[in-house]
């Protein structure tokens, strides 16, 4: 949700809160990283966390549901899942590994919502050669994990960046799309409501976002491809 420079604490322990992917037995059930969470609690999944602010804002204010974020860098996330266990949040974990890999090993419809806010890696020109993340493929691995009606939300302030996320999402059949809803941590007129999205706006960038949902229904999927 957003990233710029970040000091990890000398004392900085995971607790129980971070995970390595690469330690967790397959298929990777995201409830059982949440030690005494109710079977039938829903699980929202955010890659990229960078350091933890959707993942600490948000899990306060919808207690009922589980969060995961995925980074796949080191410092952020040993930053971010010390900052969920300070918080003492206990229906908030973060996994370190690669996003497409984590989604992969997750069980089929098991992802009641995805987030996607300033994803990485980011399209400025230093990172030119990079493949960027937001793809046709990953999308497919995006709806085999979300449950039928599920969302899925993305963020960014690069137009080309934007540009490629719609025709990804406008390549994908059963992803329908609706009216993006900012998460609730956001503040009013905020799309993702990170420190990243303020700053970028104060420096007068355009923010856009996209959502989908994912449909179990052959005829709003034929009805999205004709639209």
């Amino acid at each position: 949700m957003g990233r710029s420079h970040v000091r990890t604490r000398r004392d900085a322990d995971p607790g129980g809160y971070g995970f390595d992917l690469e330690t967790l037995e397959r298929p990777v059930d995201p409830r059982r990283l949440f030690a005494g969470a109710p079977g039938d609690a829903p699980v929202e999944v955010e890659i990229g966390s960078g350091k933890g602010s959707f993942l600490v804002a948000e899990s306060e204010l919808r207690p009922d549901t589980l969060f995961l974020g995925v980074e796949r860098a080191r410092r952020y996330w040993l930053y971010a899942a010390d900052r969920l266990r300070r918080r003492e949040r206990p229906n908030a974990r973060i996994v370190r590994g690669d996003a497409r890999e984590a989604l992969e090993a997750m069980p089929e419809g098991s992802v009641a919502g995805l987030h996607m806010y300033f994803p990485d890696p980011w399209p400025k020109r230093r990172h030119a050669h990079r493949r960027l993340l937001i793809q046709p493929e990953f999308l497919a691995a995006c709806e085999r994990v979300l449950a039928a009606g599920a969302p899925l939300r993305v963020v960014t302030d690069d137009p080309g960046y934007f540009d490629q996320i719609e025709a990804a999402l406008a390549s994908r059949e059963r992803l329908v799309r609706r009216p993006y809803e900012p998460p609730a941590s956001a503040r009013e007129g905020e799309l993702a409501g990170s420190n990243f999205e303020r700053k970028y706006r104060l420096e007068g960038r355009r923010i856009q976002a996209a959502a989908a949902v994912l449909s179990a229904d052959e005829d709003d999927a034929l009805a999205n491809e004709q639209g």
